[in-house]
């Protein structure tokens, strides 16, 4: 089904219920369910309770399915991107540990480029990157790899790779070393 099929179908969906509530209030203002037997007031009753328990189940089902979407694009995207993210790892890794003497070739300059393209690419796809050094260790964005000894405990001096967001999602936690 096309997302124009779904669109139309909870259209429908919803005027019915539009249709349907709105014949609820004409008789209940016009006062036509007093004039009912207490059989068909039982019904009417039962009926508008119906209703809400439809709306209800409908509404539901509509943030349901938005979150079922939202989950699916997520993990999309995430088997792509855990794909590309070690390349640019290792461009930065490349930049990092150059020699000072090759700095200044053509060869260097297109690899500053290649991982600055590559960035703004993922950034336009809603993947940022997150900053942790000096931060305190925050277990469900960091993975301590090594401790070293200090007065302050739990704070960040460096990472092995660094960590990832996919929109309010943890794509990749950073791997770190911290104080401890």
């Amino acid at each position: 089904m096309t997302g124009h099929d779904e669109n139309t179908n909870q259209e429908i969906l919803e005027n019915d219920f539009t249709d349907i509530q709105e014949e609820i209030s004409q008789i209940e203002e016009t006062g036509e369910e007093n004039k009912n037997t207490p059989q068909e007031s039982d019904e009417i009753a039962k009926i508008k309770e119906l209703l809400a328990r439809t709306q209800a189940d409908y509404q539901n089902f509509k943030m349901r399915s938005e979150r079922d979407r939202e989950d699916m694009i997520f993990f999309l995207k995430y088997d792509i991107f855990k794909k590309i993210l070690p390349r640019i790892d290792d461009l930065e890794r490349m930049i990092k540990n150059t020699p000072e003497e090759q700095k200044n070739g053509a060869l260097y300059e297109w690899i500053l480029v290649l991982e600055k393209s590559l960035k703004r690419d993922l950034e336009a796809l809603w993947v940022q990157q997150y900053d942790s050094l000096w931060k305190e260790v925050n277990p469900d964005l960091h993975e301590v790899m090594t401790q070293i000894p200090s007065e302050t405990p739990w704070v960040i001096v460096d990472e092995f790779e660094k960590g990832y967001m996919l929109g309010e999602r943890v794509l990749r936690v950073a791997k770190v070393i911290v104080w401890a």
